[in-house]
């Protein structure tokens, strides 16, 4: 599903993300996000209230994923998500969590919100009981339920990266993020297309760039509206992706690592799941494997 530009703004069918905190309570090797690397940033709802007001004016999603990191390790999480909506960026908020803190949000949390991811992973499994208590409380509040249980990651990077212009170029052309997804990332009063690429060069211990090179300045411009669309419609690859393997990483079971023993030294080329890219480069909505199975509950569901 691409953007369009419709009434004088872009248009983006699927969602805008906010990071609501960038360090996380889980390990997962292969996080699309980094978060194992990082440590304590919490999003400043003034902040996020200032730059997607301005955002607003030439830009529009289905819904804003309020996400992580793990999003409910923000101090002021209904705060946020009060501050993103007040904006008018999108339809919806989503918030996106892995379901561990679950237990301790406010019934404030329940009213703020429109809709609510839950990732299970088979390191830090959610009850039963405690999954039929958070559909009931979504039942109760009319906010949609999805919870997916994940069996597997696919790679995510390589710190060595890859000097082939042409992989550059597949990974680039068969991401889910960039052109299925539209993973558009909001950080520091700028726009990405992909977390990866604000995440990605901070956390490199050799090769890191300025993360600039991948976004565009949020600003308010007579030019910012032509600007925003080329960006988010450009068939270039972004820096990001001589050391990002998109979604055509090899496919391991989940497990959560150590700080120390997460970052990855392999080149590229070594991880990429070759057969799965040719099944990309035909149908980019291909399931990666990843989802093991899921139960979703809609607004009113039974």
């Amino acid at each position: 599903m691409t953007v369009r530009l419709v009434d004088d703004k872009v248009r983006n069918p699927e969602g805008i993300e906010v990071n609501a905190s960038l360090q996380c309570n889980m390990r997962c090797q292969s996080c699309a996000h980094l978060s194992p690397l990082f440590r304590r940033e919490n999003a400043d709802p003034a902040e996020v209230h200032g730059t997607l007001s301005l955002l607003s004016g030439s830009y529009h999603a289905s819904y804003a994923k309020i996400m992580g990191g793990e999003p409910l390790l923000h101090p002021d999480i209904v705060g946020l998500i009060e501050a993103v909506r007040a904006t008018g960026i999108s339809d919806t908020i989503l918030v996106a969590t892995n379901g561990t803190l679950l237990h301790r949000v406010p019934d404030s949390f329940w009213q703020a919100v429109d809709s609510l991811e839950i990732s299970v992973y088979p390191s830090r499994m959610i009850s039963p009981e405690d999954i039929e208590q958070y559909r009931v409380m979504a039942r109760d509040h009319g906010v949609s339920l999805l919870v997916n249980y994940y069996g597997h990651f696919r790679a995510v990077y390589s710190e060595a990266g890859t000097n082939s212009a042409g992989l550059v170029q597949d990974v680039f052309d068969t991401c889910k993020l960039a052109h299925f997804w539209n993973s558009h990332t909001v950080y520091d009063g700028w726009l990405y297309r992909c977390p990866q690429s604000v995440f990605m060069p901070r956390q490199l211990r050799t090769g890191g760039w300025d993360t600039r090179v991948d976004g565009i300045e949020i600003e308010d411009g007579p030019e910012f509206l032509d600007r925003l669309y080329r960006f988010l419609t450009s068939e270039r690859p972004l820096r990001a992706c001589q050391n990002c393997l998109g979604s055509i990483g090899k496919l391991h079971p989940h497990q959560e690592l150590p700080r120390t023993d997460w970052q990855v030294t392999k080149r590229l080329e070594e991880l990429v799941d070759y057969p799965f890219l040719e099944i990309c480069k035909d149908d980019i909505t291909a399931d990666d494997g990843c989802v093991e199975k899921s139960l979703s509950a809609p607004v009113g569901g039974a």
